[in-house]
Order: C-alpha cells, then sequence, then structure tokens
C-alpha cells in the first residue's frame, strides 16, 4: 500500500523544475558568451594598444636623435628635410661609421589590403611598417621659443624646428559587428584629426606625445 508520503513528484512539479532548471542554464550562458565576448574585445584593444607603443617607441627614438652630427660646430648643422602634417623626413650621423643617414615617416598600404600603415624608410631602402592599421597620423611641429610653425614647414624653417608633437590613431584588426565607432580623436592642440566613417565597427585607440629634439642647436 503507498502512502501520501510515497508518492513520486507530479508532472506541474516536474515542468516548473524544469523550467527553473533552464532560466538557470540560460542564465549561465548568456553570462559565459559575455565573459567570452568582452575577453575577445580586451584582446582587439590591447593589440592596438601594443601596435602603437612598439612603434611609437621607435618614432620617438629616431625624432629624438634627428640632426646629431658630432662633426658640425656651428648651426645649421644635420636636421629635418621635410615637415608636414602626416610625413616628417631628417638626417643625423651615425657615430660609429660617420656616414649621414636619412629617415622618413610616411603612410602607406604595406600588405596591399587598403589600410594604411607607419612606414619607415631608411636611408632610401625601402619602407617598413612600423605601426599597422593607422586611420590617421598628425605631425605638429615647435620651435625652441615653444611657436609652432606653419605646416607644410618651410625650407627657411626646417632648421627651426626644435619640438614634435605627434598623434596615430590605430584600429583593430579585426571589426566588432556588435560595435559602433563614434569617438572623434583630436591632438594634443585639440584638432580633429580623425573622425570614423558612419557604420564603422573598428575598436580604435589613439597615442600622443611631445618629442624634444635634444641634438637641433
Amino acid at each position: 500500500m503507498i502512502t501520501q508520503n510515497q508518492l513520486g513528484y507530479s508532472l506541474v512539479e516536474l515542468l516548473i523544475s524544469l523550467i527553473i532548471g533552464l532560466i538557470v542554464m540560460g542564465g549561465i550562458y548568456l553570462s559565459a558568451t559575455s565573459q567570452e565576448r568582452n575577453m575577445h574585445i580586451e584582446d582587439r584593444v590591447a593589440e592596438v594598444q601594443a601596435n602603437l607603443r612598439a612603434g611609437l617607441y621607435i618614432l620617438e627614438r629616431d625624432l629624438r636623435s634627428a640632426g646629431y652630427d658630432p662633426n658640425c660646430l656651428s648651426p645649421p648643422c644635420l636636421g629635418f628635410t621635410n615637415a608636414n602634417a602626416t610625413s616628417v623626413a631628417f638626417k643625423r650621423r651615425d657615430p660609429n661609421t660617420n656616414t649621414i643617414q636619412t629617415i622618413v615617416y610616411s603612410l602607406y598600404d604595406s600588405q596591399g589590403d587598403g589600410d594604411q600603415d607607419l612606414g619607415r624608410n631608411f636611408n632610401g631602402s625601402g619602407k617598413q611598417p612600423v605601426i599597422l592599421n593607422v586611420d590617421a597620423i598628425n605631425f605638429v611641429y615647435f620651435d625652441k621659443s615653444g611657436t609652432r610653425l606653419t605646416t607644410p614647414v618651410t625650407s627657411n624653417d626646417l632648421n627651426d624646428i626644435k619640438t614634435v608633437e605627434v598623434t596615430i590613431v590605430a584600429h583593430s584588426e579585426i571589426p566588432d559587428p556588435n560595435y559602433v565607432a563614434s569617438k572623434v580623436f583630436k591632438n594634443l592642440q585639440g584638432e580633429t584629426v580623425f573622425t570614423p566613417p558612419s557604420n564603422d565597427h573598428y575598436r580604435r585607440r589613439a597615442i600622443r606625445t611631445r618629442i624634444l629634439c635634444r641634438n637641433i642647436f
């Protein structure tokens, strides 16, 4: 004889338990997928930041050495040969070989994928990419007194460049379909250097710095 306490679960109770279980599992699934998506986003952003920092290190090192010429006794000596808003060229002397080196930074498409990259041309040997997926680069030049020079800097004023402000905007390798870019990027002067196109899904980061050309008289 089956007593009341020995009866099994009713169909209603089983359905309620099943629904509760599905709700809990759904919550766990949504939480897991959200965490995975956030990890992918963080990886893409970290990749852009690492790309910018590595390239900027090379650019800063070169610009600081612009005009280096231990053989020069009085100015003007070696220095900038071209200076505009999106590219820069300068000369320095190699202390080991005593030869003059020419370095040019400008944008080009290194991979043929339609994205611009920041290239470094050393002694006319051809451009090598230092920063990939660059949306914009902006150079601003100042003389010894801190006065901003008109860009492009004329040949008469190239020897006056003492400080260079650099702003670089780069985007992730892979777009994020759930993200719509809207941030406007500006340089240290507050001037807009890049506005993302409408319906753009790339995540971006910008890096800005002010570089003192320590070898310019």
